[in-house]
């Protein structure tokens, strides 16, 4: 019988106050969710081969619970982040917010990327 559970950690990543929610199967990490402590979703990671098994919105519904979750303005997604975003639902923050979570420059980013 396999065991399962999600642990919830304080981190600073490239700088942020974040909180990394890892699933762990049978002692091994299969998946994580980084999120700045805002709720801004930073980043999710599943093993490759346990993708499509559900993982990742098992992490989103459990963190989203837990803190309330936001995902990343459009400008600052990859296209695996735009997949994740559509899959998962749920609040993008507003572009100024994020900027300054992530100590961006509004302007260039709007400019860019409108």
């Amino acid at each position: 019988m396999e065991t399962t559970e999600i642990t919830r950690t304080e981190q600073t990543i490239d700088g942020l106050a974040a909180i990394v929610w890892t699933l762990i199967e049978d002692g091994v990490e299969i998946a994580h969710l980084d999120a700045h402590t805002s709720g801004l979703i930073l980043n999710v990671e599943v093993d490759d081969d346990r993708r499509g098994e559900g993982h990742a919105r098992r992490l989103f519904d459990h963190a989203d619970a837990d803190l309330g979750l936001y995902h990343v303005p459009t400008w600052g997604r990859t296209p695996e982040g735009e997949i994740f975003a559509d899959a998962m639902g749920g609040d993008t923050m507003d572009d100024e917010r994020a900027c300054e979570i992530l100590g961006l420059d509004l302007d260039v980013v709007t400019n860019n990327y409108a």
